[in-house]
């Protein structure tokens, strides 16, 4: 996305891997996307995939890198376009709502992950 709403540093992603899903009963319903995680901060990502989020949609997030893994963060669709290759850009915002997020452990790993991609895109590897 053009502009920038995050209030951290994005940081690009080589390493995190990325599932999305949509949350509840259409996400049993549906096959979840691959999704390629773009960016990373730690108030939400942008990722690309083959199906469209609307603006205000709900999403369900697992995130790993390398040891560090978070299963089910809710987001919320912020922004999205098409990208050249035919898929979808979509910025993610992390729901503040989430209880989850505001367990210590939790908002810890994401300063990890945060760590550990602003290290990969100083000293790429």
């Amino acid at each position: 996305m053009d502009d920038d709403r995050r209030r951290y540093t994005r940081y690009d992603n080589d390493q995190l891997t990325l599932s999305v899903a949509r949350p509840g009963i259409r996400g049993i319903l549906r096959i979840n996307p691959t999704a390629e995680c773009l960016n990373f901060s730690r108030d939400g990502l942008q990722f690309a995939c083959d199906q469209t989020f609307q603006i205000g949609e709900r999403v369900v997030l697992d995130l790993q890198i390398y040891d560090i893994e978070l299963d089910e963060i809710r987001g919320e669709v912020m922004a999205q376009r098409e990208l050249d290759n035919g898929q979808c850009c979509h910025g993610v915002r992390f729901c503040k709502d989430d209880k989850r997020l505001q367990k210590p452990d939790v908002r810890n790993k994401l300063l990890v992950i945060e760590d550990r991609l602003r290290t990969a895109n100083v000293f790429p590897g």
